[in-house]
């Protein structure tokens, strides 16, 4: 949440305002190239997966930090707000981009590996953060599957130096959304105004509750979206033209009257494509042009789309905006519903140009009348009694007084109020209306102002069939034009957390307040908390029991609760959130048993620790070796001061040294130097990772199964390769120079194990890898009648089937939610999950209720997340 910029209001004192200012809604936007004279088929900048370890980009802090902090500020609350940054991308299950944060670097590190690097610099005025990609200007496309792109180098993250100044300090909500909105910058994303992440700080409308929007998350899948990730969205395209000329740069916004927005800009030749509509949703479709400010001569704007000369193809001039209209219905827009794979074409737009922008960055916040402060956006309780909102452009430009202004999806419109004061807030009682006033003064002005300080007072009567989250605002304005502003005012159910106390006891910590519930999470210095207990308690007063993520010596936490709706307890307590005071310990070191490795080659690293606590569940631990040469795979916790990890060195690493780094929670401890990458070894093993299962069915490893393990020089003696697990030798299946298969011993023990392979000549570095408990196994299914589903037993459609599975505890029976059964990838209901015959059994009910033809399907059983090797039945 941030706080309201520009001029202070004197209005409202009848009701609690919330301050609504709007901006033009501009659609996602990459990085782009154009060739050959082809001005509809962008060319993209971004990361090429197959030079990255495992597709993952991997994002290092300098390790010398800001020059400065903010009131009770430090440097390991900012690093905790760039690790959730990365988090926040990785979250995009659609694309295949994998992103991480790495630990600390020294600035000068010298690496051959694409990544991300994190820095900190005084900013120019008025800027929040910089990030963008690193394409040499000589670099040519290359050529993928999915078309060429230019691949970014590497990329730079730019926050402030003084966390005393906006955004900071860190462990506020808005450094938070700057680190997301930079790193999307880095990743290859450019400025949105759709309210989203990757719009600009004016107009942003996320949260930790919701830190990436539907915009972004289209974004991020247009360059990196994994195969078919367009088959479960919906897709609108078309084209844009004023006078039949094709109009560039355009902004076409598909936007669901209570859901995201979603939008791209136009091609030269006018052509759009807006993919990623999450479905099951209708949307309205509009197009408007750029704001005056959105292409800058600083380069802090948008960076224009390039030919294949290196020269800026310019945007088209201002028009009007326009919603496409309904041809079956005059005067109404079009309404699309978006199914799943859903596609329109031919969706087209012919525009009136007009001199200039008529409405643009506006600001939206809201009024804490129990804080007496002004937040942007607007946050309101549309249930409770009317409720108000404030527009109000941006200083130095001048507020328009529109004709209405509306909520989108027919929640009413407001027209001008015919009473002034606070008689316009109780006319509001039966119709919507606004109000312009000057906000210096309060004073009510005419339809016709041209006051400089004018502002809108927006009042509404409560809307509970709107239901809660954002919502949009259109406005109306008195030349015909509009202006929509996505995600204008967030509407809640009840008012903002407000933390009364805060305790602790042998570790654990009790936040206690009002507007607390199970939807509440607790932050310390903006981080969350390692574990959370049950809410207890009303929304009146209640408590929350948690247990703080590590801290270090003496900390004094800052404590925030955040809501699910977006709203957190600085709404009230923005200035002197509550502390909490960590113990007095030592300073944290750490012991590493692998200080060296050679390039091309992975190894299991041991790491001790004094003065640190690593969380068993492996939650907010993170181990770097301050490079992008070398990539950490996976993290054991094997107690609270040891853990184990796989690395692994790019075969074209840059030889010399680099940083290790440990971070758990607010705990940092680094060794600068303490690593060295190494030439190549030619003769040992080169062991490839994850060690995978043989059954391609299954992603673990268990007793009696068969690992694979691939690589390379994995066999070079007569003898074959040898392959150890703790020590002990395992039977090999099959051995190649690329690829040994082995055998798990049916005895061995669960939990993690170290793996050692020899070629014949020489031992490779040991790895990690984890044993895991047998997944459930179908003995057989049998029909309504008791008869096996064999020997051309066909089971009909309709019918009830139960499913005999072993290797699962009889204690799922009592608590079965964590069953499913799939037959041919689609779910069944589960009837009854009763014990089996047998020790370690079930008998799984389950009704048949797909007709599949008298084909031979394979049905699925899965216990709490773990998958079974398919069962083959012939079903009708």
């Amino acid at each position: 949440m941030k706080r309201a910029r520009g001029r202070a209001s004197v209005l409202w004192s009848l009701v609690g305002l919330a301050t609504l200012v709007s901006a033009p809604a501009e659609a996602y936007y990459q990085y782009v190239h154009y060739l050959n004279g082809n001005f509809g088929t962008p060319i993209y900048e971004k990361y090429d997966l197959t030079a990255l370890p495992n597709k993952t980009v991997t994002f290092f802090v300098a390790d010398s930090g800001p020059q400065s902090f903010g009131p009770n500020d430090d440097f390991s609350s900012v690093i905790s707000q760039i690790e959730q940054a990365a988090a926040a991308w990785n979250s995009v299950a659609t694309s295949n981009l994998r992103v991480a944060f790495g630990g600390l670097e020294t600035q000068t590190q010298a690496e051959t590996t694409p990544g991300g690097d994190v820095v900190f610099i005084e900013l120019p005025p008025g800027l929040l953060g910089l990030g963008g990609t690193n394409v040499p200007a000589s670099e040519q496309p290359v050529t993928s599957p999915n078309g060429p792109f230019f691949p970014i180098s590497r990329s730079i993250i730019q926050l402030t130096a003084n966390t005393g100044s906006a955004p900071g300090p860190s462990y506020r909500e808005s450094f938070f959304t700057t680190a997301v909105h930079e790193m999307g910058h880095a990743l290859g994303l450019q400025h949105t105004w759709t309210s989203a992440a990757m719009s600009q700080d004016v107009i942003r409308n996320t949260s930790r509750a919701r830190p990436i929007d539907a915009d972004d998350r289209a974004a991020l899948s247009v360059l990196y979206g994994s195969a078919g990730w367009t088959a479960g969205y919906g897709s609108i395209s078309g084209r844009v033209t004023a006078n039949g000329q094709p109009v560039a740069l355009a902004s076409v916004v598909a936007i669901a009257p209570q859901g995201s927005a979603v939008s791209a800009l136009t091609n030269p030749d006018g052509s759009y494509t807006i993919n990623g509509l999450p479905p099951n949703n209708s949307y309205l479709l509009y197009v408007h042009p750029l704001p005056p400010d959105a292409i800058l001569p600083n380069n802090a704007g948008l960076r224009m789309p390039v030919d294949q000369n290196g020269q800026a193809l310019q945007a088209s001039g201002p028009f009007f905006t326009a919603f496409l209209p309904d041809p079956n219905n005059g005067g109404q827009p079009k309404n699309f519903f978006i199914a799943p794979g859903a596609v329109f074409t031919g969706q087209n737009f012919s525009v009136n140009p007009e001199s200039s922008v008529s409405m643009y960055d506006v600001l939206t916040s809201s009024f804490n009348s129990a804080s007496q402060s002004w937040y942007t956006p607007a946050y309101v309780n549309s249930v409770a009694s009317i409720f108000a909102i404030r527009v109000e452009v941006n200083p130095p430009a001048i507020t328009p007084v529109p004709q209405s202004i509306a909520i989108l999806g027919g929640f009413g419109t407001a027209t001008i109020c015919a009473a002034s004061g606070n008689a316009a807030a109780v006319q509001a009682a039966s119709a919507p209306c606004f109000q312009p006033y000057d906000f210096n003064t309060g004073q009510t002005l005419p339809a016709n102002t041209s006051d400089p300080a004018t502002a809108l007072a927006i009042y509404f009567p409560p809307l509970p069939a709107a239901g809660a989250g954002p919502r949009h605002l259109v406005f109306t304005l008195p030349n015909g034009d509009l202006y929509v502003l996505p995600d204008a005012v967030n509407l809640v159910a009840q008012g903002a957390p407000t933390i009364v106390s805060v305790t602790s006891f042998n570790g654990s910590v009790t936040v206690t307040g009002s507007n607390l519930g199970p939807n509440s999470t607790v932050y310390f210095d903006g981080a969350p908390a390692l574990a959370q207990g049950p809410f207890a308690g009303s929304s009146a007063l209640g408590s929350i029991a948690v247990t703080p993520p590590p801290g270090y010596s003496g900390q004094n936490a800052s404590v925030i609760v955040y809501n699910s709706d977006g709203q957190n307890s600085t709404f009230y307590q923005a200035q002197n959130p509550p502390t909490y005071q960590y113990p007095v310990t030592g300073i944290p070191q750490i012991t590493v048993n692998t200080t060296s490795l050679a390039s091309g080659a992975s190894s299991m690293v041991d790491i001790t620790a004094v003065n640190m606590q690593f969380p068993l569940g492996g939650g907010q631990v993170t181990l770097g070796f301050g490079s992008s040469d070398v990539s950490v795979r996976r993290v054991w916790v094997l107690s609270s001061t040891h853990l184990v990890a796989n690395m692994v060195v790019a075969p074209n690493a840059a030889i010399g040294a680099s940083e290790i780094s440990v971070i758990s929670g607010f705990q940092i401890a680094s060794q600068a130097g303490g690593f060295q990458v190494q030439p190549a070894n030619l003769s040992l093993p080169s062991v490839a990772l994850p060690i995978a299962n043989n059954d391609p069915n299954q992603a673990n490893l268990y007793p009696g199964a068969v690992g694979v393990i691939f690589g390379s020089r994995l066999t070079l003696g007569a003898g074959g390769a040898q392959v150890a697990l703790n020590g002990q030798p395992v039977t090999v299946l099959f051995s190649s120079p690329a690829q040994v298969n082995f055998l798990v011993p049916t005895n061995f023990p669960i939990g993690f194990a170290e793996v050692t392979v020899n070629n014949g000549i020489a031992t490779a570095p040991p790895v990690g890898v984890e044993i895991d408990t047998a997944p459930p196994s179908i003995l057989g299914i049998t029909n309504a009648a008791g008869q096996l589903l064999t020997g051309g037993v066909v089971a009909p459609e309709g019918q009830i089937l139960t499913a005999t599975v072993s290797n699962v505890s009889p204690l799922v029976a009592a608590n079965s939610g964590g069953v499913q059964i799939t037959v041919s990838g689609l779910p069944m209901p589960v009837i009854q999950v009763v014990p089996g015959p047998q020790n370690n059994t079930l008998n799984v009910s389950f009704e048949d209720i797909q007709a599949f033809g008298g084909t031979t399907v394979p049905v699925v059983v899965i216990v709490n997340g773990t998958a079974s090797d398919p069962y083959p039945i012939l079903a009708q």
